[in-house]
């Protein structure tokens, strides 16, 4: 499970990380276009809003499989470390299955764009894939927080403990 995790936070890495300098080529080639040649890049917010929908749902990945998503306790937990333990599980089964949900009504909409053949506005490029992408990265989430769940199940509550006592 370990290599398929690495296998896949590497080819994301490499995604991102495309999406970033293509992101940052563009800008540059924008802003020297507009302001040196006064001609801009013809399409360029539609070819950022589709480059940022690779940095944005790759990095909602990147974010569960690092544990740095926000947490907020807004109530104290009773039962100690059953308590949070049981909290624990819970909110991996609430993202996994909120990200499972977006990801089929996000697939939902992809097969409509697809259907119905939208087009960005000015260049006309087919919207479907990146629907379709932004469904496939929340499916992914949704592995990557159960396979996080799997593994906090069957690994020590050491880290509980340790959360509990950080609050």
């Amino acid at each position: 499970m370990n290599s398929i995790l690495s296998l896949l936070r590497a080819g994301l890495r490499r995604l991102t990380e495309l999406c970033m300098v293509s992101l940052a080529l563009l800008t540059l080639a924008d802003v020297l276009g507009r302001y040196i040649f006064n001609v801009s890049v013809m399409g360029a917010v539609e070819l950022t809003e589709i480059l940022m929908v690779g940095v944005i749902f790759c990095g909602i990945v990147f974010a569960t499989m690092a544990r740095e998503h926000i947490v907020v306790d807004l109530v104290p937990i009773p039962g100690g470390e059953k308590g949070a333990r049981v909290v624990h599980v819970a909110s991996h089964l609430l993202a996994a299955g909120i990200s499972a949900l977006l990801s089929m009504v996000s697939w939902t909409q992809a097969e409509s764009a697809a259907e119905y053949l939208d087009q960005t506005t000015l260049l006309g490029l087919p919207l479907a894939p990146v629907v379709y992408f932004m469904s496939i990265m929340l499916f992914v989430n949704t592995i990557v927080e159960l396979a996080q769940l799997r593994r906090d199940l069957n690994a020590d509550t050491a880290h509980l403990d340790q959360e509990a006592q950080n609050d």
